[in-house]
């Protein structure tokens, strides 16, 4: 059953196709091709109407003064009006299925017999022979032709002209023989000549024999044949066509020097320069013999040249020819075939007699050769008798004439700024070079320092735009630059400068070459004469209120900070160690207040350990400035009443903590004291500084350049802003000239800059206004576990001493009373002198950090140091630490067994740090090398302490004497101080009898003071 259905289904379409011719009346199926016979033909479209046509192309013929005809059949579609449009390339295959008329179809399949070049997606065919003759003719007479394309010229048949022709001169006197042409027509060479009229947009043909076209192909007519030529001519059968040739007279040899000349050139297209890049430069040798330019390669050794009608024959001196390629190769150039780096398709593409810049690797010849470096190139090349010459694809040209400078200054009030432009002046037109010079700075393109054995004359290229360039005179141009050196670093579209750049216009102004003149508006100029005005007219009086007398070189320090506040500016006050900058300082801020000057309070920042020291110092020089000091962890409760007071002190450990509250209050300046604490730009203590409001900051510091001028910048860059540019241009223009390379007029330069704004006092300078002896009292505040082991034994050891004394009496306590205050006393040294399970681990000592603080800067300033201590142990740690810093010292204690090797070598000066011991150096000693005494820990006798200050200060000292005594504040060595100043009888000595330890010369009420808490 299966089967039987599927056979049905299978002949379902024979049933369908039966019924189909029955219904047609046909018994049988006929073939397709045969119903498509008897069908009715279907309509079809009507073939839009096309004509043949051509399109001429006209193909130069190198070295000849013809040009061949190429041409292409096209279908052309006619559109309204009978305008032509779309055509369609015809070719040999497709021709016959072309709605073409019979004559049309023949033409083409003629043209397109010939031998086809295709391009353009057309075939075209080479005009030539008799063949060539009759289908132009027959092109040109019956179907459309256009030059080149439908949007050139439609051609037509010119009529035929008579061929004159007439003797060209050539540059080495020799003559060709060629048609006469008017300037609008172009000589076509097919087997006849015709010509092409653009003007008429005709192509016709000459009149001439055939022969006539073969007079193409004759050679020149030398010098040598021309008189016999032109004898023969006159009675031969071609006097009528051609005309004689002209005759020379004798030729004249000239003997001429070559001047070398070098054209740049530059290769802008080629598939290995990358988009964005600069173009290929490279150069092509000829040399100049009087005015007649031979290439650098190749050519006859004589040259003949036409000159004023007479024929002149230049002998070539190959000789001197070759010393300007050895030259060029000692520039740095190779030719063209021998370049490294260059890739050989590149090669290929550059012309034979090419000079370039070697490379590196496969390609490095593309990265070398950029147009700037052959502009840079000019100078070297013409010291050695090169001319240089431009071609229209070298992207650059030089122009020549004398250069007109001009400067413009125009302040930014807004910004506390200026904007400044030098430049040239071109055709009544100003070009700032600034832009261009720092990005050639960048490109180390040009230097600021000259080249070893640079010429006097050497120049710079300036930029006016994208391809002219002017050169400057690089001594006029450095000059110029030399106050701007560092601002010049980066790449920048305008200078920008802080207006205490202004000072840098006097320098500019001076350095302007002549006849040129720097504009800018008399605030600007005038800005360094305002601020040494403003120094000799700031005021030096001694405010109400001061308690002390300034020495005469502190009222000049305290006249040149009054300067500054008047000019709004900040500055550095670096007078040695011990020469009152302190004092200087609180001065001008009585100063201030007293004039109204200080609405706004004073910050000042020191290291914790100083804290102490200016508030006692504030308080003893100036008791009516208002102090607050932002210390401890209850300061917070205080930030409220910062407007209130004159002074703000902090530290710069508590600065970045503290900087969110601070930033809230103004302030009317901002004194950094022991600046170098943030030499650092990175420290976060000057990132809070700078985030401040202040309109100006003021350092003091002893030592403003310990290590390098770096350090210098730092400071100075943090009172003055932007005076000395940007850390990285300091170093380049100024650390390196001067440190490494010893450039005196670069010191001078940045002496001339900071002047204004650095104030520093050697003790040598002052001397004769300082007394034989100062006496200073540096205090340090112990913080973190050294404040907690003190307090923890002062608390154990009060009240163990209140036991004993309640036993025995403090009149028979004496030794475990001097025992106690001993531990104590030694904790404010150093904890590791304490011998207590407590005291291990401790190693914070604020005052040794003070003295490693204090001891650099002293002998960087040529002191001579005496350090006593009444405790041996206490100098062997410090010995330990200043051989680890490798700093030169003798020592002196009980335990030297030589005392006059260490005596004499200090003497002598071959080391500048003295140790000494209470005992073993005190008394007995003559030390007048040394300057400056430093007692570590405040001894008991007071009278003992002045005799070890002596050792120094003394007879046949000839310098002033300086005395520090390092104080623990809230401490028992301060206890001990304000005991000896309150009670006479321990003028002498606490101890009765000058060392019992059996009675003690002072009560239980001294006892509490000595261990009250700080």
């Amino acid at each position: 059953m299966v089967i039987a259905t599927d056979r049905m289904r299978m002949q379902q379409p024979d049933e369908k196709q039966h019924a189909a011719s029955a219904a047609s009346g046909d018994d049988e199926a006929l073939p397709q091709a045969w119903r498509r016979l008897l069908a009715a033909p279907r309509p079809t479209a009507t073939d839009e109407p096309g004509v043949l046509g051509f399109f001429l192309e006209v193909m130069p013929e190198e070295n000849a003064p013809f040009a061949r005809l190429d041409v292409a059949p096209v279908l052309l579609g006619v559109v309204e009006h009978g305008r032509y449009a779309r055509p369609v390339p015809l070719d040999s295959r497709h021709l016959a299925q072309s709605p073409l008329q019979p004559h049309e179809q023949r033409l083409a399949a003629t043209m397109l017999g010939l031998p086809q070049n295709v391009r353009k997606g057309r075939s075209y065919a080479r005009m030539g022979g008799h063949v060539g003759d009759t289908l132009l003719a027959e092109i040109l007479d019956t179907a459309p032709c256009f030059l080149g394309g439908l949007a050139g010229l439609r051609l037509s048949r010119g009529k035929s002209h008579q061929l004159n022709w007439h003797w060209k001169m050539e540059p080495d006197g020799s003559q060709r023989l060629l048609p006469v042409l008017p300037h609008s027509q172009r000589l076509l060479r097919i087997d006849c000549l015709w010509y092409l009229d653009v003007e008429r947009a005709t192509v016709g043909r000459f009149d001439a024999v055939g022969e006539e076209t073969h007079w193409l192909d004759l050679p020149p007519l030398k010098h040598e044949h021309g008189r016999r030529l032109r004898s023969r001519l006159s009675g031969s059968r071609l006097a009528t066509r051609v005309p004689p040739p002209q005759v020379f007279g004798e030729v004249r040899r000239s003997e001429l020097a070559p001047k070398p000349i070098l054209i740049l050139h530059a290769l802008t297209r080629h598939a290995r320069l990358a988009a964005g890049t600069p173009p290929l430069g490279y150069a092509r040798l000829a040399f100049d013999y009087a005015g007649e330019r031979l290439p650098g390669r190749g050519g006859e050794p004589l040259v003949r040249r036409v000159r004023n009608g007479q024929l002149v024959e230049i002998n070539r001196r190959r000789a001197e020819e070759l010393t300007a390629m050895e030259q060029l190769e000692r520039a740095g150039l190779t030719p063209g075939v021998d370049t490294e780096g260059l890739p050989w398709d590149v090669a290929e593409t550059l012309p034979d007699d090419a000079w370039l810049f070697p490379g590196t690797g496969y390609a490095g010849a593309l990265e070398v050769n950029t147009p700037a470096r052959w502009l840079a190139l000019r100078p070297k090349l013409e010291a050695e008798n090169f001319h240089v010459e431009y071609a229209p694809s070298f992207p650059f040209e030089v122009l020549e004439g004398p250069v007109q400078w001009y400067g413009h200054a125009v302040e930014d009030a807004d910004d506390h700024a200026f904007d400044l432009e030098i430049g040239i002046e071109l055709d009544g037109q100003r070009h700032n070079l600034l832009p261009a010079v720092a990005q050639a700075l960048a490109e180390h393109q040009l230097n600021l320092s000259p080249a070893p054995n640079e010429p006097e004359d050497a120049v710079w290229y300036a930029p006016v735009d994208a391809r002219r360039r002017v050169p400057v005179r690089l001594k006029e141009l450095r000059g110029l630059l030399a106050p701007l050196a560092e601002y010049l670093e980066k790449p920048r579209k305008k200078l920008h400068l802080p207006r205490v750049q202004a000072g840098r216009l006097e320098e500019l102004a001076a350095a302007m070459p002549g006849g040129s003149q720097l504009e800018a508006a008399e605030p600007l100029l005038g800005f360094a004469a305002r601020l040494r005005d403003a120094a000799e007219r700031a005021s030096d009086a001694v405010p109400e209120g001061l308690t002390v007398e300034m020495r005469p070189y502190q009222r000049e320090g305290l006249r040149w900070l009054n300067a500054l506040a008047e000019a709004g500016v900040g500055g550095v006050l670096a007078d040695d160690m011990g020469l009152g900058k302190t004092l200087q300082l609180i001065t001008h801020l009585l100063s201030l207040k007293q004039g109204g000057a200080l609405s706004q309070p004073a910050l000042i920042v020191v290291p914790t350990s100083l804290i102490p020291n200016w508030q006692s110092e504030i308080a003893r020089f100036a008791p009516m400035l208002q102090v607050l000091t932002l210390h401890g962890p209850q300061r917070a409760e205080e930030f409220d009443q910062l407007g209130a007071q004159d002074i703000v002190l902090t530290s710069y450990a508590l600065l970045p903590r503290d900087v969110v509250a601070l930033r809230q209050q103004p302030f009317a300046l901002i004194v950094l004291d022991e600046a170098q604490q943030v030499k650092n730009p990175r420290t976060q203590a000057r990132r809070a500084l700078l985030s401040l409001r202040t309109p100006r900051y003021v350092c003091l510091t002893g030592t403003p350049l310990e290590n390098h001028l770096g350090e210098l910048w730092s400071q100075v860059d943090l009172a003055v802003p932007g005076l000395l540019g940007d850390e990285s241009a300091f170093r380049r223009f100024y650390r390196v000239p001067i440190e490494k390379q010893h450039d005196e007029e670069c010191q001078q330069r940045l002496n001339l800059r900071i002047s204004p704004f650095i104030l520093r006092r050697t003790k040598s300078q002052v001397a004769k206004e300082l007394p034989p002896k100062t006496e200073i009292t540096r205090r340090v505040v112990l913080e973190g576990r050294q404040r907690e082991l003190y307090e923890g034994l002062r608390l154990s050891l009060a009240e163990e001493l209140r036991e004993v004394i309640a036993e025995r009496g403090i009149s028979h306590s004496g030794i475990v009373v001097l025992d106690a205050l001993l531990k104590l006393r030694q904790v404010c040294c150093d904890p590791r002198l304490v011998k207590l399970e407590a005291a291990r681990g401790v190693h914070e000592s604020a005052k040794f950090e003070l003295l490693m603080d204090m001891l650099p800067a002293l002998l960087d300033e040529g002191r001579k140091v005496l350090l006593f201590s009444q405790f041996t142990g206490m100098l062997k740690l410090i010995a330990a630490e200043l051989d680890r810093r490798r700093i030169r010292y003798v020592t002196l204690t009980g335990d030297t067994r030589d005392r006059a090797e260490p005596v004499q070598r200090f003497q002598n000066g071959d080391v500048p740090l003295f140790l000494l011991s209470l005992k073993a150096g005190g008394v007995g000693l003559n030390l007048t090398a040394a300057d400056t005494v430093i007692h570590y820990d405040p001894w008991w006798n007071p009278a003992a302490e002045a005799q070890a200050s002596d050792r120094a200060h003394r007879i046949g000292q000839d310098k002033p004497v300086f005395v520090f005594r390092l104080i623990t504040s809230g401490t028992v060595e301060e206890r001990i101080e304000e005991l000896k100043e309150r009670k006479a009888e321990l003028a002498a000595a606490v101890l009765e009898g000058g060392g019992s330890r059996q009675k003690l010369s002072f009560d239980e009420g001294d006892l509490d003071a000595l261990l009250a808490p700080g």
